[in-house]
């Protein structure tokens, strides 16, 4: 078969090579013509594409790493969903154990049990709790759920009802964040009946602020809208919970962005960020700057939303936060582009790939 393109190196070019050059030569540098008199091998005319630019190496850089924004987000999430993780009354012991005991699986499972023949439900179920915590810092959420369907049996053996409640709570968060809207919905609404049972303003408010986010993945925007404003918010203000209060804006924002609604995302997250800063609430910070800044790049706001992602850098790498760190690169180095300053995007793309095989 003959070849159709030749790439030519001038370093190595034979002789024979040589001798075939035709004295037509593109201004650039790169033979367009052969010796028509030459009777070797393969056409009389080579199309020889030029040289890529360095511009167009990045670029393509740039547009191999969009997929990856998708798994960057997500382990944000993750992130999150392990802060939120409740513990038992007995986690301290209840850790320790599963600690000695996490060789594999099957010998955690077979402790459990020994103590499950016992009738020691209450080891049993902070020991399946912990188990849960364990598989999901293994990213293994099915059998994290598998371990809290198991320890919330057990837990309901016992009068220990602020254990069942944490349990219970866990196994929302976790259908929330697989997805499954239907039994997240139903174990958050035991939670939230009862924190209003037990008279628990703050827990209540902060589960209304999840039950709005199961309504908003269900489509149900005004009543995710409707239950942060109405009903979390008041609970929030009532009991000087600045930091719930600043959680409720950010997920209220959370809606509106997926609503495609920036400009009210933007108000909301300003709320946000004036009361973290009134309140010394730094640790709040990187999140709602990167938040802003995601919402101004839709709008193609860039200039804008570079200056808050160099904000939100700042205070992320204060807090040793690599993901957001990350997440914020991400972002930082597509404004370069689109900007064309080159220079800036090679930078960014060398402190983003530091970053991701740190951590991932």
């Amino acid at each position: 078969m003959r070849i159709l393109i030749v790439l030519l190196i001038a370093q190595l070019l034979s002789p024979n090579l040589e001798a075939q050059v035709a004295n037509k030569i593109d201004p650039s540098g790169y033979i367009h013509k052969y010796n028509a008199s030459f009777n070797g091998i393969g056409p009389t005319v080579y199309i020889l594409p030029a040289p890529r630019s360095k511009e167009e190496l990045l670029s393509d850089s740039y547009k191999a790493k969009v997929n990856f924004a998708d798994t960057i987000i997500f382990a944000l999430a993750f992130q999150d969903l392990l802060a939120d993780f409740k513990s038992t009354s007995n986690a301290i012991i209840s850790k320790e154990l599963v600690n000695e005991n996490n060789k594999t699986i099957e010998s955690l499972t077979q402790y459990i049990d020994q103590e499950l023949i016992q009738q020691n439900y209450v080891l049993a179920y902070g020991l399946l709790n912990e188990s849960a915590r364990f598989s999901l810092e293994q990213n293994n959420p099915t059998q994290s759920i598998n371990f809290l369907l198991d320890a919330l049996m057990h837990a309901q053996k016992t009068t220990h009802i602020n254990d069942i409640a944490s349990i219970q709570y866990n196994l929302a968060i976790l259908y929330l964040f697989t997805r499954d809207n239907e039994r997240a919905a139903e174990f958050q609404n035991k939670y939230y009946s009862y924190s209003v049972n037990n008279r628990l303003p703050v827990e209540q408010a902060n589960s209304l602020v999840k039950i709005a986010l199961i309504q908003a993945f269900d489509r149900d925007y005004r009543s995710a809208e409707n239950t942060i404003i109405r009903k979390a918010i008041p609970l929030f203000n009532k009991n000087k919970a600045y930091e719930g209060k600043i959680n409720a804006w950010k997920q209220l924002a959370t809606i509106y962005q997926m609503q495609n609604k920036h400009a009210e995302a933007q108000w909301f997250l300003l709320q946000a960020r004036d009361l973290a800063n009134s309140k010394n609430l730094i640790s709040e910070l990187a999140e709602i700057e990167y938040m802003l800044a995601s919402s101004k790049m839709i709008q193609k706001n860039y200039k804008v939303a570079q200056k808050e992602l160099q904000q939100a850098q700042t205070l992320a790498i204060a807090e040793s936060n690599k993901y957001l760190e990350l997440a914020i690169q991400d972002k930082i180095g597509n404004i370069y582009m689109i900007f064309n300053e080159y220079e800036q995007a090679e930078t960014s793309l060398k402190s983003y790939w530091v970053l991701r095989e740190e951590i991932f």
